[in-house]
């Protein structure tokens, strides 16, 4: 656990553009933003903080699994957000 049982640590990856669309974070969104979060945090809320556009239409992936919005999350997770294609 990171320091301090009372925090997570999670790094999150931008992809189709979504990169573009994130304020300031001080960091790059396709290399990865670092973030603390308090234990017990869900994808939805990330989400939220991170204001996503379009957030309900995403595709989101923790650690390389596809997963919904009501995912809680885990100190060292890896997530990965980008919007869905399709093919023809």
């Amino acid at each position: 656990m990171h320091d301090g049982s009372k925090t997570i640590r999670v790094t999150v990856r931008l992809f189709t553009g979504l990169d573009k669309d994130v304020g300031e974070v001080g960091q790059n969104p396709r290399d990865g933003i670092t973030l603390n979060l308090p234990k017990g945090t869900r994808l939805r809320k990330l989400t939220k903080m991170l204001d996503l556009p379009d957030r309900y239409s995403l595709a989101y992936f923790v650690n390389g699994k596809q997963v919904g919005l009501l995912r809680k999350l885990r100190d060292g997770d890896e997530v990965a957000c980008l919007r869905p294609s399709a093919g023809g």
